[in-house]
């Protein structure tokens, strides 16, 4: 038996005995429901399976056999197989996860470190480092930042929950503990503890004066961390690890580990976009919260979240960009067959504010009140838009039914359908006919072998170059450049709302995310990530090839062109608004109170650019 072989050459003092007692005592079914979403089928249990993707349930676990199989991709074993395949861990540690699940003490046993599985070198290095952010906090020397949390209302209780801690402002303090433990510090540098000096070669610590949130895996392992900036000037405000053996930060959500089981009790999670967010409402007592740490939610993630709930309420910010990335992200989450709906967070407030003012149960009433992603996104484009035009109409609703053709589910198809007749006014029955066009033409654009997944590919294939395109590109491409004076300048002026092209927004978008969470931007990753797709390439080789080192004014000018676009496009749409509601005379009024404040804008914007502050 494999198992015989592992054990006679890891574990010698676990007699094989003990080892048919451990894999005994723990119901296969009872522990992988830890992890997937079960459901008895006959005498078997049922759920997708974790190393492959599938829309059916084809992973099927025997509690008589205490096996499991999957009959989509083949994999199977017993309870040890899945917890080294899932867990990423070595037989020697599943069997003592295994017995410490069951109850079972084992004594005390050595391991050699030659043959010590790489996976739990690069956890133990995680966990060394967690551990000593950890302790940070509660040294004299450092309370200030431990009482940085008890100032925002999270409990020590809590603290200690999410394992929070403190980086100090140093650059050699983790360094030397990790010598003094002999580990090694090319591999800590590949988990992004430490960095190496280029002309030295000697190690520096990477989080500084920071407070710590270390991600953990659904199991509870160490695998990566993030970092908040604590003094203005430091960049960037969220320092996270970049991607690992351990750690893919597009397949991880923060707090999981700890929210699975109440996610189960409830039946449903709330996603929200950050730390804060997360710790305010464990404190509030809301346990099956997780965060996406920024709004680049991936579907790999809602593929995670599948695995333990079918229903997912999104509480991003109240804000416009926190509405809009809510709106994504929310059809990325309907992609996987799971039912959506959003939380209409008052305009100003995060969860984080909302609760510490308002209280729990007033979170609790926009819970209830929560609306459904077509539903959501028809409240806000009227609100944004109190009296579209014709023009404004017809565009929304193409990005509507946009959407919905990505979807599965025709029930829900077609309650979404009837959604937006009924509020938009439009006949159903041309909502279906168009919807049906729009399918068959990505159907035949798939079958051309071009790429179709994603929910603006059509507009992206059609793509004609409009508005402030150059000074888009431009944007895209400072952002690009190593000056971080202009970087950060960009990133207090610029807003998403004044892109006018959709793919230019995506890089931004894209972008400012990977410069949050590495520091770092290169023209070579962004060809792999749209290796696929030949609109991005060919904007990305444009934007590389005129890429130069500019100045702040350039900088300016091309900020300067993008805001006063904006606001003289926002006074044509009033003016024309003001002729068409002549005949009302309150409209007017309120109309050109409107055109007023525009104008206003555009002359405080002319003045700026005429006499910028510090020049």
């Amino acid at each position: 038996m494999l198992s015989n072989r592992v054990c006679d050459t890891q574990m010698p003092k676990i007699p094989e005995d003990k080892i048919d007692e451990i894999r005994s005592a723990v119901n296969i079914v009872h522990y992988i429901s830890q992890f997937i979403n079960l459901k008895k089928t006959g005498v078997n249990y049922k759920g997708l399976c974790p190393f492959h993707t599938e829309k059916t349930p084809s992973f099927t676990v025997s509690p008589e056999k205490q096996i499991f199989h999957c009959f989509g991709c083949g994999k199977g074993g017993n309870l040890f197989t899945f917890m080294m395949d899932y867990e990423k861990i070595s037989f020697l540690d599943a069997v003592v996860k295994a017995a410490d699940f069951a109850g079972i003490s084992l004594p005390r046993y050595e391991q050699d470190d030659e043959k010590t599985d790489f996976f739990q070198r690069l956890y133990l290095i995680n966990e060394t480092a967690s551990r000593f952010f950890q302790d940070n906090l509660y040294k004299t020397a450092y309370k200030q930042w431990l009482k940085y949390f008890s100032d925002r209302q999270i409990s020590e209780k809590t603290i200690k929950t999410f394992n929070l801690g403190y980086a100090p402002d140093s650059y050699d303090k983790l360094v030397k503990l990790l010598k003094s433990k002999q580990i090694d510090l090319k591999e800590a540098a590949r988990l992004g503890l430490i960095t190496e000096k280029e002309q030295s070669g000697e190690y520096i610590d990477k989080f500084r004066h920071r407070v710590i949130f270390p991600f953990q895996n659904v199991t509870g392992k160490y695998v990566g961390f993030g970092g908040r900036k604590l003094k203005e000037g430091q960049q960037p405000k969220y320092l996270n690890s970049p991607d690992s053996p351990v750690y893919k930060k597009g397949e991880l959500l923060y707090g999981l580990h700890q929210a699975i089981l109440s996610i189960r009790e409830k039946g449903f999670v709330i996603l929200v976009e950050g730390y804060f967010d997360l710790l305010r409402l464990y404190e509030s007592k809301f346990r099956n919260v997780v965060a996406s740490s920024g709004t680049a939610l991936t579907p790999e993630q809602a593929k995670l979240i599948r695995r333990y709930t079918n229903e997912v309420y999104i509480c991003y910010d109240g804000d416009i960009a926190g509405q809009k990335a809510a709106i994504r992200n929310a059809y990325i989450i309907e992609k996987q067959e799971l039912n959506t709906s959003i939380i209409n967070m008052p305009e100003g407030e995060d969860p984080d504010t909302f609760i510490i003012k308002q209280g729990s149960k007033a979170f609790e009433k926009l819970l209830q009140d929560r609306s459904i992603p077509v539903q959501f996104e028809i409240d806000h484009f009227l609100r944004t838009n109190p009296n579209p035009n014709f023009e404004q109409t017809e565009h929304f609703t193409q990005e509507l039914l946009d959407n919905l053709s990505d979807l599965t589910n025709q029930v829900k198809i077609g309650l979404y359908l009837h959604q937006i007749s009924e509020r938009m006014q439009i006949n159903e029955s041309l909502l279906i006919s168009q919807l049906n066009r729009i399918i068959k033409s990505k159907k035949r654009y798939k079958n051309q072998g071009e790429q179709t997944t994603d929910s603006s590919t059509i507009s992206k294939k059609t793509f004609i170059k409009t508005g402030m395109y150059a000074a888009e590109t431009a944007i895209v491409g400072l952002l690009m450049e190593m000056d971080p004076e202009i970087r950060h300048y960009i990133n207090e002026n610029v807003t998403y709302d004044i892109f006018e092209n959709k793919p230019l927004l995506e890089l931004y978008e894209y972008i400012t995310h990977e410069l949050e969470e590495t520091g770092t931007i290169k023209i070579e990753k962004l060809m792999q990530v749209y290796a696929d797709d030949e609109l991005m390439k060919n904007i990305l080789t444009e934007i590389a090839i005129n890429q130069e080192n500019h100045s702040m004014k350039y900088a300016r000018d091309c900020i300067y062109q993008l805001k006063i676009w904006q606001l003289q496009k926002k006074s044509r749409e009033i003016s024309e608004l003001i002729r068409e509601e002549s005949g009302s005379h309150d409209s007017v009024i309120h109309f050109s109170q409107e055109l007023v404040e525009v104008r206003r804008q555009i002359n405080n914007l002319e003045k700026e650019r005429r006499n910028p502050s510090g020049e």
